[in-house]
C-alpha cells in the first residue's frame, strides 16, 4: 500500500515550506497483537483559494503477523511516501487512535522503519506506542 501526499499549493503563500522534488518513502509496521488505526499529517499550507489546510493520510494495520489469505501479502505493514510540506527537521505528525487519539508524535521519516508496539493490560484496555525518530 503506497500513499503519496501531493500538495496543490500556491507558490507565493508557501515559498518557505519544506517540499521535496522526489518523495521520501518510509515503512510502518505493527507489532501489537491487535489492529491499529492512525494517520500521518503534513505541515499546514495555503491552497490557491486562500484556505489553510494539511494533507492527511489514514491507515489501518492488522495485528502483528497478519497476512492476506489469498495473496499472502502482509497486512501488518504499509509504505507511505510524502513530498511534504514537512514540519521542521523534515518531520510529519503521526497520530494513533481508537475513537479518539491515544498517541501522537512528530517523527522524522527518513531514519528507518516506524514500529508500532503495544500490549493488552490485564485490567482491560491497551497501551500502544511508536518509537518516533527525533
Amino acid at each position: 500500500m503506497a500513499l503519496t501526499f501531493l500538495p496543490g499549493i500556491a507558490a507565493a503563500q508557501n515559498e518557505n515550506l519544506d517540499i521535496v522534488a522526489e518523495p521520501i518513502c518510509f515503512a510502518v509496521r505493527n507489532e501489537a497483537p491487535y489492529k491499529v488505526y492512525g494517520n500521518f499529517a503534513t505541515a499546514e499550507f495555503q491552497r490557491p483559494d486562500g484556505i489553510k489546510t494539511r494533507h492527511r493520510s489514514n491507515f489501518r494495520l492488522e495485528e502483528a503477523g497478519a497476512t492476506d489469505p489469498e495473496t499472502g501479502e502482509a497486512l501488518d505493514q504499509a509504505e507511505f511516501c510524502s513530498y511534504g510540506p514537512f514540519f521542521p527537521e523534515r518531520k510529519l505528525e503521526l497520530v494513533l487512535r481508537t475513537l479518539f487519539p491515544i498517541f501522537n508524535c512528530m517523527t522524522k521519516i527518513d531514519q528507518g522503519e516506524l514500529v508500532i508496539s503495544g500490549y493488552r493490560k490485564p485490567e482491560g484496555g491497551a497501551v500502544t506506542t511508536v518509537k518516533c525518530f527525533e
